[in-house]
């Protein structure tokens, strides 16, 4: 709690300083996350993972407002924690250093909250900044912002008039009270789902996330898949599962077919692709696709299989999207069709993009290996036939992964350089974590 309020007053004190001094905000902006990322290994050391429970509660006085973590939101937390370090190495302007300390302030705030109602404001208040980020002039898209504020804002207006009548009922949205809210167990799945499902997000709601990607800066793009898509699954797992489990059992059926259809036409999708970004992006809806039906299977596994999916494509997808951006930093473009024979001019990158891409397809000794195992055997727990289907859908996975990285990789080269010590810097703690979580998924 002590760490965001720093990082606020640290955030609202660069309103004031000037574009020309954006080198120095960046060191102390850099120092600022760092201080973060050491405080919620703290936590993390400190946690005691023996136990299932909510550990380190601070209620706000008479409101009911709790903050808490437990083993999923202490995993995202430090996921968090790693990946705004980055940012702060991408980022060029103190608009961006200002706008991203905001974002990591609400989004620790999102995963440790547990009242509904502020879940809901806080990640409501990204979709602000998100706005500002995608929407900026003269490289962003203002049609790729208004979208990804109107899919969000239609489901989010689906729960907020059913928030307030459990808060008429109950005088708390509070999830450690919410039990007398059984009554309304219909409506207020329905709007859960409606508001998480467009953010995860699923098929027909998942338009907004490719052109985000696309429009977003090579930070942004970090940031939205290595966490913001995360808030989805950990509303799943915190809100829906303990306050409404008989809806979350009866729409199993929709939630099932929703996943698979999700996950077939990303992938398909995926092989008409000529912009690196989408590709990407198209294949992140497949992996949270999966990720919400071992949610909602709620076997033996569900919550660590999904949780540890999250955390492998939290390290792989931002990785890949960083190489995205060397190389349009060198080539001006992220367009597949004009990349060729980049393995001989670029050998550290291509190797770089090698590994992560394996990484991305669930090569064994890769974290989404082991995940996409445990969320295929959640999934069999509960429906054989489902889970074959998926198996059987993961090659489509390896022919468009493939047929990306051969189609930049080899060929006629063309001689762009390759990546700087500071770019291999930037990707190096992801390799790290990616390598580590993938010898040793336990730690």
């Amino acid at each position: 709690m002590f760490i965001t309020l720093l990082l606020l007053a640290f955030a609202l004190s660069l309103v004031f300083v000037p574009e020309s001094q954006a080198y120095v905000v960046r060191t102390y902006a850099l120092v600022a996350t760092l201080l973060t990322m050491w405080a919620v290994t703290w936590l993390w050391w400190t946690f005691d993972a023996s136990g299932h429970g909510l550990q380190m509660l601070v209620i706000l006085g008479r409101s009911h407002i709790a903050f808490g973590i437990d083993g999923v939101a202490l995993s995202l937390m430090l996921l968090t924690s790693v990946l705004f370090p980055i940012c702060m190495l991408l980022l060029r302007s103190v608009a961006g250093f200002m706008t991203f300390i905001l974002l990591e302030v609400l989004i620790l705030g999102a995963l440790c909250v547990l009242d509904l109602l502020g879940f809901y404001i806080l990640f409501e208040a990204s979709l602000i900044l998100l706005f500002l980020l995608i929407g900026r002039a003269p490289y962003g898209s203002l049609e790729a912002a208004y979208k990804i504020v109107l899919y969000t804002m239609a489901g989010s207006l689906v729960l907020l008039p059913t928030l307030f009548m459990i808060y008429s009922e109950c005088g708390t949205t509070n999830v450690l009270y919410m039990t007398c809210a059984s009554n309304h167990q219909t409506v207020l799945g329905w709007g859960l789902l409606a508001v998480l499902a467009v953010k995860i997000p699923l098929m027909p709601v998942h338009l907004w996330l490719p052109e985000a990607h696309v429009a977003a800066p090579t930070a942004g793009s970090v940031l939205l898949a290595g966490v913001l898509l995360k808030l989805g699954g950990i509303g799943f797992l915190r809100f829906m599962l303990p306050v409404v489990p008989e809806f979350c059992v009866s729409v199993f059926p929709l939630v099932a077919t929703l996943c698979l259809v999700s996950f077939l036409f990303s992938t398909l999708s995926t092989l008409r692709q000529i912009d690196l970004k989408k590709i990407v992006a198209y294949s992140s809806i497949a992996h949270m696709s999966l990720v919400t039906l071992a949610i909602f299977s709620q076997s033996e596994f569900s919550v660590y299989s999904s949780s540890f999916m999250m955390i492998a494509h939290g390290l792989i997808s931002p990785a890949l999207f960083m190489i995205v951006g060397i190389l349009y930093d060198r080539a001006h473009t992220k367009f597949i069709l004009y990349f060729s024979g980049l393995g001989a001019s670029m050998p550290i990158g291509s190797t770089l993009f090698f590994l992560f891409t394996l990484g991305n397809l669930a090569f064994p000794l890769f974290p989404n290996f082991i995940a996409e195992i445990l969320c295929l055997v959640s999934i069999f727990a509960v429906h054989e036939l489902l889970a074959y289907v998926f198996c059987i859908c993961q090659v489509l996975g390896a022919a468009y992964g493939f047929w990306a990285f051969n189609r930049v990789v080899h060929g006629m080269p063309r001689g762009p350089s390759d990546v700087t010590r500071t770019e291999f810097n930037s990707v190096l703690p992801l390799l790290i974590g990616t390598v580590w979580l993938g010898l040793k998924p336990m730690a």
